[in-house]
């Protein structure tokens, strides 16, 4: 398992960027023996979620819960 992030910087958005970094990784993993690909993101990005789900093809797999704690 590796960890690795990717963002593409605002200005460049809506230009292919992404997918193409998406794809060259989805290659790369498939390559070297790979089955699947998770990923996380947040779940209320207005770019991120539609980009995973309707571009590129990945489906909601689990949910993450998170609480803040209040700190001295």
């Amino acid at each position: 398992m590796a960890w690795s992030a990717r963002a593409v910087a605002a200005p460049h958005r809506r230009a292919g960027v992404g997918t193409a970094l998406m794809t060259a990784a989805e290659a790369w993993a498939d390559e070297h023996g790979a089955a699947t690909i998770s990923l996380h993101t947040y779940r209320g990005s207005p770019t991120s979620v539609p980009f995973y789900e309707d571009r590129m093809g990945y489906s909601r797999r689990a949910i993450v819960f998170r609480k803040e704690l209040n700190q001295p």
